[in-house]
């Protein structure tokens, strides 16, 4: 888990899409989808629920955001 994926999820989450996430982040949408499924996988739990209209955080995913918004303002 790094800084660039923290700000991956806080964008996500805070706008309910990946693809509005990747467009504010200047990233593709498969490179930001794919660095949110690698960390999916390196934390062992769903962040996400996929759904027709767009993203909602799961339960775990409440969780990190709240983690990730610290670290990001540490960071700073």
């Amino acid at each position: 888990m790094d800084l660039l994926q923290m700000r991956y999820v806080t964008a996500i989450a805070g706008l309910g899409s990946m693809t509005k996430a990747a467009e504010t982040l200047h990233v593709s949408q498969s490179a930001l989808s794919l660095s949110c499924k690698r960390l999916e996988e390196e934390l062992g739990v769903q962040l996400f629920d996929r759904l027709p209209k767009g993203i909602a955080l799961t339960q775990p995913g409440e969780a990190l955001l709240e983690h990730a918004r610290n670290l990001l303002l540490e960071a700073e």
